[in-house]
């Protein structure tokens, strides 16, 4: 197969790359970001001491030669290297046993891993399951890690998910989604190259895009939120109300999918610092009915998540509305905090995406058991407004309708 060709030209403003690293993050460790910065990921495979190296990667990818382009630069720099490129789009336990096998067969000293927050999960929890002798089931399940994972290097594809600056990852059993966290799944090196988020279709743009935006959005709402985080996450609101639509009509704006890389790393950055609230519990939910990408699960609940919320936070929900470009000036903090809501559920519309669950072709007579399981097994300690069961199943009606108002 060809590789890839990287075949255009950046402006001028954004063709400066840079490596961001700060205290505890010492050289070669780092975030390099900027266009054509995967033309380096076997000179920096080399430099954390990698000799033999799993590629772990989705069929996408290889086809659109991504996967041997990352070969051939690690390749070119003396290393061995296998692809592992079956991950699935929501992937299960069956994936990562297979990479488990994997593994534990060969010495592998580093793992790579190439695509959307899928790939870069599996390759977190591979990276953890070769050194810990855990099964990926029973890792996930004890939520136990006790020795350093194998090195590794992330590379995302999307704008959205933020996986590579993360420590949590997610995998599923069944119906039922399994994540847990650990500090050993940081990755020792993150490549955010928005060349590879070109060939994402706007559906995909859409809702990774928006996935970002609830990262950014739930760590600003968190009780744990703080200064520090929330600057990081305002910074993600402005770029992705800016950015969002353009990247998504338009896939060949190279600014737009710049600062939508951006805005995605920024976003995760932040949340990892405080957690996600109810609109990642209302995606994993949502995905026990019907298939649901992750980022769209987490769109069509986020401005409800908000709504919900506004009654105890009405100066946070006024910043969403401020960085998104909205002139509250004039406006009480509540009307400012709902002017957030509406803001954000705009904002999910203009994109196509769904504002929902009823043209999402989910069935109201299972409303009342999605709520049940939402605030029994997902609850959100941290949510700055306590829910109780009649309060998360007057959400789900209000979510079912598309009608934010009702809450």
């Amino acid at each position: 197969m060809s590789h890839a060709k990287l075949d255009y030209e950046a402006p001028a403003h954004l063709k400066r790359e840079f490596v961001f690293q700060t205290t505890g993050i010492l050289p070669p460790n780092g975030i390099l970001f900027g266009f054509n910065t995967i033309q380096k990921v076997g000179e920096q495979a080399k430099k954390l001491g990698g000799t033999q190296v799993i590629l772990v990667t989705d069929e996408v990818m290889v086809q659109l030669g991504y996967a041997d382009l990352v070969k051939g630069d690690l390749e070119k720099e003396g290393l061995k290297v296998e692809i592992f490129g079956k991950v699935d789009p929501e992937p299960h336990m069956e994936t990562a046993d297979a990479l488990y096998d994997m593994v534990r067969k060969k010495k592998f000293d580093l793992v790579i891993g190439l695509g959307g927050g899928s790939s870069m999960d599996m390759a977190k929890l591979t990276s953890l399951v070769a050194t810990n002798e855990q099964a990926p089931f029973e890792m996930m399940s004890k939520k136990v890690v006790t020795k350093p994972a194998l090195k590794k290097i992330l590379i995302p594809t999307t704008s959205g998910t933020g996986s590579e600056v993360s420590m949590f990852f997610v995998a599923s059993a069944g119906k039922d989604k399994y994540f847990m966290g650990s500090p050993y799944a940081y990755a020792e090196f993150a490549i955010v190259d928005p060349g590879l988020t070109l060939s994402m279709p706007p559906k995909i743009t859409a809702s990774t895009g928006i996935d970002a935006l609830s990262h950014a959005a739930e760590s600003l709402m968190n009780k744990l939120a703080n200064p520090f985080y929330d600057c990081l996450a305002i910074g993600g609101i402005e770029l992705i109300a800016q950015y969002l639509r353009r990247a998504t009509f338009n896939g060949q704006d190279l600014e737009a999918r710049y600062y939508m890389s951006m805005a995605s790393t920024l976003s995760m950055i932040s949340m990892t610092g405080t957690g996600g609230l109810y609109s990642h519990s209302i995606s994993y939910v949502l995905a026990q009915f019907q298939p649901v990408a992750h980022g769209i699960g987490c769109g069509v609940s986020l401005p409800y998540t908000m709504a919900f919320n506004l009654p105890v936070i009405e100066n946070k929900l006024a910043l969403i509305a401020r960085a998104m470009g909205e002139h509250t000036e004039s406006l009480a903090p509540r009307a400012a905090g709902q002017r957030a809501v509406e803001t954000v559920y705009d904002l999910i519309a203009d994109v196509k995406m769904p504002v929902s669950l009823k043209e999402m072709g989910f069935q109201h007579e299972d409303v009342y058991k999605m709520a049940e399981i939402c605030i029994t097994k997902y609850p959100r300690a941290n949510n700055p407004r306590p829910m109780s069961k009649e309060e998360c199943l007057a959400l789900f009606e209000a979510m079912w309708e598309g009608k934010i108002s009702r809450l």
